[in-house]
Formats: C-alpha cells, structure tokens, sequence
C-alpha cells in the first residue's frame, strides 16, 4: 500500500516537473517569437527607410540624453538624406536568445550613397523587455557602428563632369563651358528712394521685374556682402550695387535652334533627390530634350568623401573619385539644323530631315523656340512669362507632334493601290466638277478637289493633288485590302530618346465607314502621324519600297522593312518627280536646275463644317531623287502648302 502511495507521489512529481519545464519552454519560446518579430520590424523599417516605424520598435526610456521619438526621426532622416543613402539590404540578421530580459541583435547592413557603394556595416545592440513587449536598444551607433554620443556625419563632394553632347562631325551642341552671372550686393544698393532708384535701374538693364530682385533680396540667407544671383548677361554695364562673376555652366551653342532637340539642365529639385537619393542640391541634372532622357548617361556619377567627425578626428567610412558622363554623339548636323530651323522664321512648324537610306536624323527643328542657355543658371521671371505666355507654345516639340499628313499622304495610298493591282501607273479616271460623294447616303457630305481636271492618271492626280481621285481609288479597293496595305507602314515605330505617340490610321484603328475610308486616302480623317513618322514611313518611296526607321544616336543602326515592291514604289515616286518638274505641279517652286526632286505637298484642313473656312496646316515632302541622300518634311501650322514651299526652297538648296 504504501510502495503504491509513493508512486503514485512520484508519479504526480514527474507530472508537476514535467509541467514546470513545460510551461518555461512555451514561455521561451513565446519570448524568442516576440524578440525575432521585432528584429524584423526594426530592420525592415531601417531598410526602407521608415524611420516612423523605426523608431515604434526603440525603446524610448533608454535613449541617450536629450533624445526624444520625434528628434530620433529626424536624426534618421537627415543624416540618411545626407548620405543619399538608397538600395538599403539587411543581411546576416542574428537575434540570441533571450537572457532573462534581453536579447542581442547583430545585422549587416550595405547601401549606395551619393558617391558610391558603402562597404557593409555591421550592426550590434540589444532588444530589452519593456514591460509586455521587447524593444531596440537605440544609440547613435545604430545610425553607423562608428558613431557616438555627440559625432556628426559629414560628406563632401566631387561633381562628375558632365558628358557633352556633339553633331554628327564633332560640332558641341551642349557643352561644359563659362557664363557671366549677374548679381546683387545689397548692401551697395543704398537707402530709401536710392535703393529704389538703383533697384529700377538694374531692372530695366538686366530685363527683369523690380519684383523679382526684391524676393531675390529678401531670401533668408542674403546679408549685406553676399552676392545674390539673378541672371547669365551677355552685357556687363556698371550699375550701383551689382557685380560680374564667371561661373562654370552649361552652354548650348546653337541655342533656339535645337532648343527642343537638346534640352537643357537645372539644379535638382527636392523631387529630383527624392527619385534619385544620389544627387544633392548642387546636383545638375537634364530638365529637357535629350538633357533628360539621357541624363543618366550624360551625368556620370559624383565622387567625395563620406566620414564621421568625433571632435577633430575623423573616420572615413568611403572615398571614391568622380566618374565623368559619357558623351554623348548625334547623327544632327548642326550646319542643317539651323538652316532648318532659320528657313521656319519664328512661324509654328517644324523640319525633319533625314538619310532615307540608314534613317539617320540630319534635322530636328521646331519653331518658335526658346533659348535654353537662360535656364542653366535659373531663368529671369520676365523672361520665363514672355516664353509662358506665348500662345504658340515655344517648349512643344513640333517634329514629334500628331498631325492630320494631308495630301503627302496620298503617295503612300498611290503605293498600295499599285500593290493589290487596284490601278496601274496608266488608270484613268474621268471625274467632272470640283465636288463629289459615292451616293446619296453621303447626305451632304462631299469630297472636294482644287483642280477640275479630267482625265487623269496617277502621276496626274499627284500633280494635280486630287483628293476625289484618291478617294475612289480607296473605295474601289475597300477597307480591308487598304488596312492590309497599310498594316506594315503603321506596325514597326521609331525608338528614338524622343518621345512621341504612336502613329494612327484611325480613333478605332479601323475604318468603318465609306467616308472615313475616302478621307484617309488623301491624308485626312483621322489619321494622325508626327512628322517624324512622316519620313519613316515616305522613306519607303524614296527607297524602292524599304521603309527605314530614323535613328539620333551616331552609328545606331534602326529597322528596315520591304513595304512594297520596287516598281511600285518607283513608280510612285518617279511621279512625285512631275509634281516638281511639271509647270502646273504643287511643288514646282522647289524646282532646280541639275537636280531631280520627288516632291508632295498637302493641306491638312481642320473644320468643324464642310464649305467654311477652319484652321490648316501646310506639309512638304521632299526627296533626293538623284542620289537618295536626304528626306525632308517640312510642316507649318496655319498655312496652305505653297507657303512651306517658298519657305523650304533656301533650305532644300543648301542641301545640295
């Protein structure tokens, strides 16, 4: 009885023991889990730098003195913001055990800051028990290992020197040059009406707004000797309170007339530095044009030296050397583009020229334009409303801008009608009157023509430009075999560091009616191409049916189709000639002596009602029939197409 009793109380021992251990080990566990979860949070907030969730996981009664939650956020920020630190990745994450009522926790860290890669840092401290939860163990060291009590962070910088920008025969088109700057010294101004007086005089020398240097005066950090900048001069007049300096920039030699091409470059912003943690306030970055799409390329990456400060001493946590852009080398020729863009005299248009046989872009031209040297260095407030105001848009790139082609359009519907074997070069077609419509489910909608002309084949009805001829050609053929020509021409696009949207044959991409078929044969409806997929998509006449994609950057080389055969498109254009060369063709102005020339004009009409008079826009294309060397087409808004003619005539001369 009593061997049973004791054990049974043995029994009921190994129970209570069992039990003990039992809960400890849950108890542990339980610990370890809470410990674990809150080294993850604290390192995934450090990672991404959230230092709001950061500093949820620190234990704030044991920061070091005079820290709170909000100043650790801040301490966080700025000294990350300083170092640009981005890329953040945790590695080796370690947590011990839990020792009564802590826990170590080791983790490395790596990141790119604004002068290079850091080398991994590695990071110790310890979770501790803050009544039910656990919680980091926070000391200036969790900012860098290297760093305590009072140390500061400092970093100072080597600018990378920036990639230049060249034509395609080494001509600087944005370069690392020298500008003068103008500028204030406020304490020269004067007094009272003086002041007032000096401040006017500056005004109207430099072209700014009394307005404009009184805000420039009154930022916080301007004193009695400092130099305020206010603009780049070209002028340097002695005026009271004001001095010269020469400064390094960047200058853009052809200035407006590659404006758009080009771009220019600014300082980063605050939502540059936020996008790209690398750069710092000095930082030049591209604003526009090429200057932006390459920015990456062009910028090269800054060099410097990364350390902590403890008093006098310093540990250098990185030192690296700048790394200059690259260059960056242009199929534009300088020489053409301001001829091209001198032939557009300050008139809304644009003139693309290019190789037809590898697509190498010779001009890039749209007017007006601006000047983007004043940009560099911050642009005057009257001179940046006089740019604003402009209702003719000075900033739009017109060569990459959708346009209704007009007739030139029609030599392409010429090309497919040969193709499917709707027409031959000898179709006649006997039309009567300037105005016609298929049948009286047309209501009062009617295609019209210029000429009344009767018979006439297809080099006739280019010479003539005769929208009705073309409109009965397409009808003739039908919606589907006039898409499936136009399939090929529409299907491969330009990629090109311009950006532009992709060419259009209609809202739809269809043609579901017999009036908008008949509108986009002669280059209206709602087709929808920019002059630079203009002369992609012509290059396939100037080049025996091959259609040539563009390129802008030097020995790039870009896509070719076949899109017809070569005897349609020789054929075409063999009767683009006679719209020159013919006394009574469209583009006989461009006519000169020793050379042949394909040529097609157009109209683009912009109505709301047929039989009024709306907004058009004038188009020339025009090919080197000799030799194949250049392309161009040349658009100017709110014009008929004879005005582009006169105007481009100079300029296709200069081409020879």
């Amino acid at each position: 009885m009593q061997k049973r009793i004791l054990i049974a109380a043995a029994g009921a021992i190994v129970v209570i023991v069992g039990a003990f251990f039992g809960v400890r080990a849950y108890t542990a566990h339980v610990q370890n889990t809470a410990v674990q979860q809150t080294a993850t949070a604290y390192t995934k907030a450090f990672a991404k730098r959230d230092y709001t969730k950061l500093a949820a996981q620190v234990n704030l009664k044991t920061l070091p003195g005079g820290y709170t939650k909000k100043s650790l956020i801040a301490r966080n920020t700025a000294v990350f913001d300083r170092v640009g630190a981005s890329d953040i990745k945790i590695s080796n994450l370690q947590v011990g055990k839990v020792q009564g009522t802590y826990a170590t926790l080791r983790f490395t860290a790596t990141m790119q800051t604004k002068i290079g890669k850091l080398k991994a840092q590695n990071y110790e401290t310890t979770i501790n028990k803050a009544g039910n939860t656990w919680k980091v163990r926070w000391t200036p060291a969790m900012l860098f290992p290297q760093m305590s009590g009072d140390d500061t962070l400092q970093l100072t910088t080597t600018p990378a020197t920036r990639g230049e920008i060249y034509d395609r025969n080494h001509q600087l088109l944005a370069q690392n040059g020298t500008v003068i700057q103008a500028g204030l010294i406020p304490g020269q101004l004067g007094t009272g009406t003086t002041r007032t007086t000096n401040l006017q005089k500056i005004a109207t020398a430099w072209n700014v707004k009394l307005e404009s240097l009184e805000t420039l005066l009154k930022q916080s950090w301007v004193t009695n000797d400092t130099f305020v900048p206010v603009k780049v001069v070209t002028d340097t007049p002695t005026l009271t309170g004001t001095n010269y300096q020469t400064i390094g920039s960047r200058t853009y030699p052809l200035g407006e007339a590659a404006a758009q091409l080009i771009g220019y470059v600014g300082n980063a912003t605050a939502d540059d530095i936020k996008k790209t943690p690398t750069l710092t306030a000095d930082s030049q970055v591209g604003k526009a044009g090429l200057e932006q799409t390459d920015d990456q390329q062009l910028r090269g990456t800054d060099g410097g030296e990364l350390y902590i400060l403890h008093g006098k001493q310093a540990t250098v946590l990185l030192k690296t050397k700048a790394k200059a852009g690259k260059d960056l080398t242009l199929t534009i020729d300088a020489t053409k583009q301001k001829a091209a863009y001198a032939a557009l005299n300050n008139q809304a248009g644009a003139v693309v020229t290019m190789d037809p046989q590898n697509g190498e872009l010779l001009t890039l031209a749209s007017a007006p334009s601006y000047d983007p040297n004043k940009f560099v260095n911050g642009i005057s407030q009257t001179d940046y409303d006089t740019y604003a105001n402009n209702k003719s848009l000075p900033f739009v790139s017109r060569f990459a801008q959708r346009y209704a082609p007009g007739s030139t359009f029609k030599m392409l519907t010429a090309a497919i009608a040969l193709q499917n074997k709707t027409i031959t070069t000898d179709t006649t077609k006997s039309i009567s009157g300037l105005k016609w419509q298929a049948n009286s489910s047309w209501g009062a909608y009617k295609v019209t023509r210029t000429v009344d002309a009767s018979p006439e084949n297809m080099t006739q009805a280019l010479v003539n430009s005769d929208n009705i001829w073309f409109a009965q050609t397409a009808l003739k053929m039908g919606a589907s075999a006039y898409l499936k020509g136009l399939a090929p021409l529409f299907k491969t696009q330009a990629t090109l560091p311009v950006t532009q949207t992709k060419a259009q044959i209609s809202n739809s991409g269809k043609l579901a009616s017999d009036t908008l078929l008949a509108d986009t044969a002669y280059g209206q409806g709602q087709l929808l191409l920019s002059p630079i997929q203009q002369a992609a998509m012509y290059s396939s006449i100037a080049n025996g049916g091959v259609m040539q994609q563009p390129t802008l950057i030097k020995d790039q080389k870009a896509s070719r189709t076949t899109v017809f055969d070569q005897s349609d498109a020789n054929a075409v254009k063999t009767a683009l000639t006679h719209v020159v060369s013919d006394a009574t063709g469209t583009a006989h102005g461009l006519a000169i002596s020793g050379h042949t020339i394909a040529a097609k004009t157009g109209t683009a009409e912009l109505k709301l009602k047929q039989d009024t008079d709306g907004k058009q826009n004038g188009f020339l294309v025009a090919m080197d029939a000799d030799h194949n060397r250049y392309l161009t087409v040349a658009l100017l808004e709110n014009n008929g197409s004879s005005p582009v003619v006169t105007a481009m005539k100079p300029y296709i001369e200069s081409l020879y």
